[in-house]
């Protein structure tokens, strides 16, 4: 079995992505604003919700932190 797969949604540079990279996650951040120093594995520019609903059942946890 390999490394659980978490979907970091709204994850602007990716501070919480590090975290749970460090707890044995591949992160993939999704954020609709650019993000050239993500700190996740692999990040993907798009709107969050939409890419959630289309690959969210691909990943194994989903994280979410939109803006207020």
């Amino acid at each position: 079995m390999g490394m659980p797969h978490l979907l970091d949604l709204f994850c602007g540079a990716g501070g919480a992505a590090y975290g749970y990279m460090l707890a044995g996650f591949h992160v993939t951040g999704v954020d609709i604003q650019p993000q050239p120093r993500y700190r996740g594995d692999a990040f993907l520019q798009g709107d969050a919700l939409a890419y959630a609903a289309t690959h969210g059942q691909e990943y194994d946890v989903i994280h979410a932190s939109p803006p207020c």
